[in-house]
């Protein structure tokens, strides 16, 4: 994990980069790859203490900003503000990886040699984010006929 901290208007001392690093370094857990870049922003504007957490994970990316009257309490809410975003979205992995792991357990062999139906055939893709008019032209240039069942 890389961080970069920069100050804006204030100097800073060996205490608030030490705090800073304390903080985004617990959020290692979160992640299995090295290639994490954290930047802090700490600045000063009149008597706000501004603290921006930007967070960078392969294509994915976290921002979290806060303003306190004490620097090192901006900290702190930007810091849980950015934890609360990392919990979220590991939580949304968590749930696909559980309903992928179900379908393939409702197609398995096993259930499939004693069904009524017979699936003819099964293909497997990586789904990328698509508007529905280009998910339909993709589609019909490949030619499939596609049969969806709503669950839930």
């Amino acid at each position: 994990m890389q961080i970069n901290i920069t100050a804006r208007h204030l100097k800073l001392t060996d205490s608030i980069d030490s705090y800073v690093r304390k903080k985004i370094t617990k959020y290692e857990r979160f992640f299995n790859t090295i290639d994490v870049f954290v930047h802090v922003i700490l600045s000063i504007e009149k008597n706000r203490h501004l603290t921006e957490i930007i967070l960078h994970s392969g294509k994915i990316s976290f921002r979290s900003k806060e303003e306190s009257t004490n620097l090192y309490d901006s900290i702190d809410f930007a810091s849980d503000k950015l934890e609360k975003q990392l919990r979220k979205q590991k939580d949304k992995l968590t749930i696909l990886k559980d309903k992928k792991r179900n379908i393939e357990e409702a197609f398995s062999y096993d259930t499939m040699e004693y069904s009524r139906t017979k699936i003819s055939e099964i293909k497997r893709f990586d789904l990328q984010p698509a508007m529905v008019e280009e998910a339909i032209n993709e589609m019909d240039n490949l030619g499939y006929k596609v049969y969806c069942l709503k669950t839930e």
